[in-house]
C-alpha cells in the first residue's frame, strides 16, 4: 500500500474519532465552528494525498459508484443557486456561527465520499466503525456526567467539577461535546444500532455491546430530544422489521427463535430505561396508564429537570416551527428565481426576515434570529429552490440504493447503518444538519459500498524525477490550504476575544475592555476582512472608542470614526440583506452623533434599510422613533411607536414612549448608543 493510501485511511479514522469530541472555548462558537475547521483540515490532507497518489500511480485513481452522477448533479444545483445568491460570501462559506451547509462544506463532504469509496475497504471500514463506537461511548459518558451535575467542560474551562460554566440547563438536557441536545441525540441515534448488530452477529453473550447500547440509550434519554426519540422509534421498527423479514425468507427456525429472544431483550431493556429515566417518551407512556390526561405542556410546573420548551410561559417549539416553516414557503413562492434556485445556500437568516410572518411576534422567541428553517427539506427549498430540493431528494434516493444493492457478510451491520442513516432524515425533518451528522449522511452510504468491495491496488513504485516535480503541486496546495484555514480560525479566536471584551465594556464601562476589544477585532478583521460579522462589530467598537477619546484626542477620534464607517460599509456591501448588519450600522452612527449630529440622519437611513429587509420586526420602528425624538420630531416618533405596536401589540417599550410623549417633558427624551437594540 502506498504512503498516500495510509495517510488517507488514518485521516478517516481521525475524522470519525475526533470531530464529535472536538470543541474549544476560545472561539466565537464553541462547537460547530471548530468541528467544521477540523473537517476542512482533514479533508485537505485526504484530497492532497489522493492527488499525490494519482501522481505516483500515473493515473486518475477513482472508483465509480452509483452515487457519482446524483452527487455531481446535487453540487451543480447548489452552485447554480450560489450564482444567483443574495450573498455569495455566505453561500460559499456558510452562515457565520453555523458554517455547515455552505457550498464549501458540501464540496468537502462530497470529496470525502469519493475518497472513502476509493480507498477504504471492508477491513478498514470495520476498524473505523470501532473507532466511532469508542467516540460515541465517550460522548455518552460525557453527557451522563453532565446529567448528574459533573461537566468535564467546566473542568477544562473554569477548573470546577460542576455545571456552573454553562448558562444552559445542561443537567436538564445534556449535550456533551455536540453543543445542543438535539444534535447529540441525532448523533447517538445514527450509531445506536451498530451495537445491536454486533449482538445479533455474535454467537456468545456480547456483554460489551449490551453495555454500549445501554450507555448510548441512557444518554439519548438524558437529552430529552423528542426528535431524537422519534427517530430512534422509527429506525427501530425498520431495523428489527428488516431482520425479521430476512430471517423469514431464509426459513431458519433456529435463527428466528434466537432473533425473537433478542427482540424481547431489546424491548425489555429500552422500556425499563425509558420508564426509569425522566424523558418525553417515558412521560407519554406513563400518561397512557393514568385515568386523567396529563396537563398541557405550556402549564406544567417548572422543575430543575424540565426543558425550556416545557416551562410555563415559553412558546411551544412546535408552534414556532410552524411559523418558521410558513416563512420558508413564502420565500420559495416569492419569485420565479426563488422558486427555481432559491436565495442561495445558507441565506435563510437573511431571506426569512423579508417574509417573516407577523405571527412570529406573538412568540417568546420574537427577537431571536433564525438562521435555519428548522426543517432540512424546507431549508433546501427556501435556499436553493425546487432544483436544489429535488436534487437533494434524488441524492437521498440513490443513497438508499447503496444499502440495498450490496450483500456483505455483515448483513445486520448493513441494516444498522441504514437504520442510523434513515434516522438522520427524521431528525432533520424537525431540525437541521450539523457537521458530524452531515458527515454521517454522506459517508454511511460510502461505508455500505466499502463493506462489499475490495479497494483498488495502490502499490508503491519507484518515483521518477518528473513525479517528484509534480508532487510539489499537492504539497503546495496542502500547505496553502492549511495556512488559509488556520488563518481563518485564528481570526475567529481574535473575534471571540473582541466581542467578549465589547460585552464586558458595555456592562462595566471600563476603558480597558474597550481598548482590548478594538485591538482584538482589528486583528480579526486583518485576518478575515471578508467576513461581515467581524467588520460590523469592529465598526461599533471603533465608534465607542472614538467617543471615548474625543475630549483628549480629537484627531484620533476622527480617525476612529472613519475606521468605524469604513468597516460598516464593508459589512453592508458584503452582506446587504442581513438586518443585524444595518442595526449595528445605526448603532454606530448614533454613537458618532455625539461627535457630529449629522450622523443621526445616517443612523435613521440604516434603520430604514433594515425595515426593507425585515418589515415585520417591531424593534426597528421603535428604534426609529427614538431617533425621531432626538431630532425633535415628536409626531414622527408617535408614528414609529404606533407602527411598532401594530406589529407587536404587547410590546411595552413603545407603549411607555407614547405615554411619555403625551407629557410636556416627553420631548426631552433622548437616545444613546446602547438604546438601539440589534
Amino acid at each position: 500500500m502506498s504512503w498516500p493510501s495510509r495517510i488517507i485511511r488514518w485521516s478517516f479514522y481521525l475524522l470519525f474519532f475526533s470531530v464529535p469530541l472536538f470543541f474549544l472555548s476560545i472561539t466565537s462558537e464553541l462547537f460547530e465552528f471548530n468541528k467544521i475547521i477540523l473537517t476542512y483540515l482533514i479533508t485537505t490532507v485526504i484530497v492532497s494525498s489522493w492527488l499525490a497518489d494519482c501522481i505516483l500511480q500515473k493515473k486518475f485513481v477513482f472508483r465509480r459508484t452509483p452515487l457519482d452522477w446524483p452527487l455531481l448533479i446535487f453540487l451543480i444545483s447548489q452552485s447554480l443557486s450560489l450564482l444567483f445568491s443574495i450573498s455569495t460570501h455566505v453561500s460559499w462559506h456558510g452562515y457565520y456561527s453555523r458554517f455547515n451547509g455552505g457550498l464549501a462544506s458540501l464540496l468537502a463532504y462530497s470529496l470525502l465520499y469519493w475518497a472513502y469509496v476509493t480507498y477504504m475497504d471492508r477491513r478498514s471500514t470495520l476498524k473505523l466503525i470501532n473507532y466511532s463506537l469508542i467516540t460515541s461511548a465517550l460522548v455518552s459518558i460525557y453527557g451522563t456526567l453532565e446529567h448528574f451535575g459533573f461537566s468535564p467542560s467546566c473542568v477544562f474551562t473554569t477548573g470546577t467539577w460542576d455545571v456552573s460554566c454553562w448558562v444552559q440547563d445542561v443537567q436538564g438536557r445534556v449535550f456533551a461535546t455536540l453543543g445542543q441536545p438535539n444534535w447529540m441525540a441525532a448523533y447517538l441515534v445514527a450509531l445506536m444500532f451498530v451495537p445491536l448488530s454486533k449482538i445479533l452477529s455474535s454467537k456468545k453473550f456480547p456483554t460489551i455491546y449490551y453495555l454500549l447500547f445501554t450507555i448510548y440509550f441512557s444518554a439519548l434519554l438524558f437529552t430529552k430530544s423528542r426528535s431524537g426519540l422519534m427517530a430512534f422509534g422509527i429506525s427501530s421498527i425498520l431495523f428489527w422489521g428488516n431482520l425479521i423479514i430476512e430471517n423469514l425468507k431464509n426459513k431458519n427456525s433456529l435463527k428466528i427463535s434466537n432473533l425473537k429472544l433478542k427482540i424481547l431483550a431489546f424491548l425489555a431493556l429500552t422500556l425499563t430505561l425509558t420508564l426509569t429515566i425522566n424523558n418525553p417518551a417515558g412521560d407519554f407512556l406513563k400518561s397512557r396508564f393514568k385515568s386523567s390526561p396529563p396537563p398541557p405542556i405550556t402549564t406544567k410546573t417548572t422543575s430543575p429537570t424540565e426543558t425550556s420548551l416545557e416551562t410555563s410561559g415559553i412558546t411551544e417549539s412546535g408552534n414556532i416551527r410552524k411559523i418558521v416553516w410558513s416563512g420558508a414557503l413564502s420565500i420559495w413562492q416569492a419569485s420565479t428565481k426563488n422558486f427555481l434556485v432559491g436565495t442561495g445556500p445558507e441565506t435563510f437568516a437573511m431571506s426569512y426576515y423579508q417574509y417573516r410572518p407577523r405571527a412570529h411576534n406573538t412568540t417568546t422567541e420574537w427577537e431571536l434570529l433564525y438562521n435555519k428553517a428548522h426543517n432540512e427539506f424546507l431549508n433546501y427549498l427556501a435556499n436553493t429552490g425546487l432544483l436544489g430540493l429535488l436534487s437533494y431528494l434524488v441524492l437521498l434516493g440513490f443513497m438508499i440504493r447503496c444499502f440495498f444493492n450490496n450483500t456483505p457478510s455483515e448483513g445486520a451491520l448493513l441494516t444498522a447503518l441504514f437504520a442510523g442513516w434513515l434516522s438522520i432524515s427524521v431528525t432533520n425533518f424537525w431540525g437541521f444538519s450539523v457537521v458530524i451528522i452531515q458527515i454521517f449522511l454522506f459517508l454511511f452510504p460510502a461505508m455500505a459500498i466499502a463493506l462489499n468491495n475490495e479497494p483498488q491496488e495502490h502499490k508503491s513504485t519507484q518515483i521518477s524525477k518528473p513525479q517528484i516535480f509534480l508532487l510539489f503541486i499537492p504539497g503546495f496546495a496542502v500547505c496553502y490550504l492549511l495556512f488559509a484555514i488556520s488563518r481563518y480560525w485564528l481570526a475567529d479566536v481574535d473575534y471571540a476575544a473582541g466581542t467578549y471584551n465589547l460585552r464586558a465594556f458595555t456592562a462595566t464601562q471600563e476603558p480597558k475592555y474597550l481598548l482590548s476589544s478594538y485591538q482584538s477585532l482589528t486583528q480579526a478583521y486583518e485576518g478575515n476582512p471578508a467576513e461581515p460579522s467581524i467588520a460590523s462589530d469592529l465598526s461599533v467598537t471603533a465608534a465607542f472608542l472614538a467617543l471615548a477619546s474625543n475630549e483628549s484626542d480629537p484627531t484620533s477620534a476622527s480617525q476612529l470614526a472613519r475606521v468605524a464607517i469604513s468597516a460598516s460599509d464593508k459589512a453592508a456591501s458584503v452582506n446587504p440583506y442581513h438586518p443585524n448588519i444595518f442595526k449595528n450600522r445605526s448603532r454606530m452612527f448614533i454613537l458618532l452623533s455625539d461627535l457630529d449630529s449629522k450622523y443621526l440622519a445616517q443612523a435613521d437611513e440604516a434603520l430604514a434599510k433594515a425595515t426593507q429587509i425585515s418589515p415585520t420586526d417591531p424593534r426597528i420602528p421603535y428604534n426609529r422613533g427614538i431617533i425621531a425624538i432626538y431630532l425633535d420630531h415628536p409626531d414622527l416618533a408617535r408614528q414609529y411607536f404606533q407602527a411598532s405596536l401594530d406589529l407587536k401589540p404587547d410590546f411595552n417599550d413603545p407603549k411607555v414612549r407614547l405615554e411619555e410623549l403625551t407629557l410636556p417633558a416627553g420631548r426631552q427624551a433622548t437616545p444613546s448608543g446602547d438604546k438601539i437594540t440589534p
